[in-house]
């Protein structure tokens, strides 16, 4: 047998680079800030176009529905910016380590500006949250989601970030 030995220099110094890199993950919460404002922004963006998760345009209003918006002298194409209550309740919050995505758990409001005489779909009242409106607008045209560009766009700036602290751009 062999008796050697080897002399391993610098592994303080990349010790301390893993550490250096390690307390940047720590707190990505600029990254989720990040990745949560793109995702609101998106999902308006693809909203406002009529397009769902899928980038498909919404399915028609039922043919009873339309009757019914029509003959109230309302769009009878689906439009989820119409009274903009729901849309604009859609925000996020970000932590140091996620980002989550919600509708605002407020009630929505009447013409009159009242909570218990409220519109929600055109026809009967009711005093829905938004959070429970986009649930049942979601079960029929799917807007409230990722798309695979937006997953693909969210991955490339988890990457970046990434790559920034390894590259020591960020601490």
């Amino acid at each position: 047998m062999v008796d050697t030995s080897i002399e391993l220099l610098g592994l303080e110094e990349i010790s301390n680079r893993f550490k250096s890199i390690l307390r940047g993950l720590a707190d990505v919460s600029d990254l989720t800030g990040e990745i949560g404002n793109y995702l609101v922004a998106s999902i308006l963006m693809r909203t406002s176009k009529g397009q769902d998760v899928h980038d498909e345009p919404f399915d028609p209003y039922s043919r009873s529905y339309r009757r019914i918006r029509e003959a109230k002298g309302l769009p009878t194409t689906p439009d989820l910016f119409f009274t903009g209550q729901l849309t604009s309740s859609l925000t996020y919050e970000e932590t140091k380590d996620q980002v989550e995505v919600f509708f605002m758990d407020t009630p929505r409001r009447g013409s009159d500006n009242s909570v218990s005489n409220t519109r929600v779909f055109g026809s009967g009242e009711t005093d829905l949250s938004n959070p429970e409106v986009a649930f049942y607008v979601n079960e029929i045209r799917e807007f409230f989601g990722i798309s695979s560009d937006e997953r693909s766009t969210v991955i490339r700036m988890v990457n970046d970030y990434v790559r920034s602290i390894i590259r020591n751009e960020r601490r």
